[in-house]
């Protein structure tokens, strides 16, 4: 019997972040419903002050509901203020129209002009327009006369000098947080684009540098394929155009000539099997000794003779029994190591462990210290990548890079059956 698999439960963090949204958009509310319900009374006869009920009480009318009603239902236009920023900038007018505040309007033209930045005169613009007008109704009629009256005993009729010209100040305090945010905002979209083009343009160049590394190597390769299998096999040709002449003239063919045919083509495959592998050094980097594990101590040997410092751990077991691509992979693969960690650490003690057994596979570390002027991963890189490419090429892994003050070199490689 077979479950059902169980749907995959929605991230922490989504849900946090889902919750946080959220939360802004509750407290957006309640604080600006809270501010309206306060400033329904700055419209006039939205509420009665002393009267009947003595000086300095307060009554709201019913059209003073009326008002309060629809700050509320206005107000919760917050909660779609992203996905229909224009909605809640229409909703904040119809606020500032009627005389309650201009408080919603300005969190409506904020996602406004975070959403349309094209559009910023027009809507920047309407939005200022109804703001002074708001500000210019409220110093010079009884519009907000009634809110210094909330501090006092009895309404300030007509305004004094405070209260025709703080409208005004705060009108102009209120655009420019708008005005701040919104620049804030639009630097922040701007730097965040800024890092990831920035960053996608590294990956571009460093992919770019990699491909012409390895077009650099089948260049290489391509050279070595005509100039190493050239004179081979010019030679394996006039050898059989030898053999050829000799049947065609009814003398018997020469057993020693058809031998070196033979070793030639035989070579010549060799060569070839080394080179599709990426099994080729750079000229001169280092001593020119046969590609074969069983030569590794004597490359060992010869470096420390020319007054390299080596710190060498070399166990072979079973060189007779290895293939001839993986033979030549490892010991390409260790001297092009050798050759990086000589070139890049000069001076520098060099440890190398070369341990090869068919039971064990093959296994590389070639480490050297981080200088001064090879911090990082040094050089152009072409032969680290031409490392991974051998490694690749007979099933193995490499791990190359710099580690707690060092750099490595680690590569493992099974050992499989004779080619």
């Amino acid at each position: 019997m077979t479950t059902a698999p169980t749907p995959p439960s929605p991230s922490v963090r989504g849900l946090v972040e889902q919750l946080l949204a959220g939360g802004r958009s509750t407290g957006l509310f309640i604080f600006g419903a809270l501010f309206d319900t306060y400033c329904v009374v700055n419209v006039p006869g939205a509420a009665e002050f002393g009267g009947d009920r003595g000086a300095g009480s307060l009554g709201i009318t019913d059209g003073g509901v009326v008002l309060w009603l629809v700050a509320v239902i206005a107000w919760g236009s917050v909660y779609t203020r992203r996905r229909r920023p224009l909605v809640t900038a229409i909703a904040g007018a119809v606020l500032a129209v009627a005389g309650i505040s201009y408080a919603l309007l300005l969190v409506g033209v904020y996602q406004c002009l975070i959403r349309w930045p094209r559009r910023q005169w027009w809507i920047g613009g309407t939005a200022g327009g109804l703001v002074l007008l708001y500000a210019l109704r409220e110093s010079l009629t009884d519009w907000g006369a009634a809110l210094p009256w909330l501090g006092s005993e009895t309404p300030a009729d007509p305004p004094g000098f405070a209260g025709t010209v703080a409208p005004w100040i705060i009108a102009a305090l209120a655009l420019a947080l708008v005005a701040g945010l919104v620049a804030y905002r639009r630097t922040s979209v701007d730097a965040a684009r800024s890092r990831s083009v920035a960053a996608t343009e590294h990956r571009r160049a460093e992919t770019l540098g990699e491909q012409v590394a390895r077009q650099a190597e089948r260049e290489r390769i391509a050279r070595d394929l005509h100039d190493g299998l050239g004179h081979r096999l010019s030679s394996a040709a006039l050898t059989l155009g030898v053999l050829e002449a000799q049947a065609s003239a009814g003398v018997s063919p020469d057993p020693a000539q058809a031998r070196i045919a033979r070793e030639q083509v035989h070579a010549a495959l060799e060569d070839v099997r080394g080179v599709v592998g990426g099994l080729r050094s750079s000229a001169g980097d280092a001593p020119l000794i046969p590609a074969s594990i069983r030569f590794v101590g004597r490359l060992v040997h010869d470096l420390r003779a020319a007054g390299h410092r080596l710190e060498a751990y070399v166990m072979v077991e079973g060189a007779d029994r290895v293939g001839a691509t993986l033979d030549a992979a490892a010991f390409r693969i260790l001297q092009e190591s050798l050759t990086n960690a000589i070139k890049h650490a000069p001076g520098s003690v060099v440890s190398v462990t070369f341990d090869a057994a068919p039971e064990r596979g093959i296994r590389i570390r070639v480490t050297n210290p981080l200088t001064a002027s090879g911090a990082g991963v040094p050089g152009s890189r072409t032969g680290l990548i031409g490392i991974r490419e051998r490694a690749a090429a007979v099933g193995g892994t490499a791990w190359i890079g710099p580690y707690e003050g060092e750099f490595i070199v680690d590569v493992s490689l099974p050992w499989g059956d004779p080619a």
